[in-house]
């Protein structure tokens, strides 16, 4: 049997890492499920084409939000890990950092689905999201991982 201690304040780190990152997916799931409707881009297809986009601004819009949430997807799952891993240590720390993911994140749905910027360049507005993510990966690897590696 293996104990993992982890510190007074972990709480908070699980609140982010497992509670509000699923909860933003959820609602990039649920926006592009709204656009979808309005797109009329049927289920399998992915994203609507060139020639829908150019009749129906929905079709664009569409193919913002389904961008931003499988940008979302792709960025996530490691996010989650590093929140969690770095909390470990510094719970404190990742939880605000992962809490400036998560407004990061936000801002960048905001701006590639809603600003109005041709082919979703609004979306530069969260790109701070990527140093939040970098910071969370720096803690994890070089605040965390070091302390268990002995060479």
């Amino acid at each position: 049997m293996v104990a993992i201690i982890v510190p007074e304040n972990y709480g908070a780190v699980v609140a982010v890492a497992l509670g509000a990152i699923p909860v933003l997916s959820f609602i990039h799931g649920v926006i592009v499920t709204g656009f979808r409707r309005d797109a009329k881009v049927p289920y399998p297809h992915n994203y609507a084409s060139v020639e829908q986009c150019k009749s129906n601004a929905k079709a664009e819009q569409f193919n913002c939000a389904q961008r931003a949430h499988a940008n979302y997807l792709e960025n996530a799952p490691q996010t989650m890990l590093f929140t969690l891993f770095a909390g470990l240590k510094y719970p404190h720390l990742a939880t605000a950092i992962g809490a400036l993911w998560l407004f990061f994140r936000t801002l960048y749905l905001y701006g590639y689905v809603y600003s109005g910027k041709p082919q979703g360049k609004g979306r530069m507005l969260g790109s701070g999201f990527w140093l939040a993510q970098g910071a969370l990966w720096a803690l994890s690897v070089f605040g965390v991982a070091k302390d268990m590696i002995s060479f």
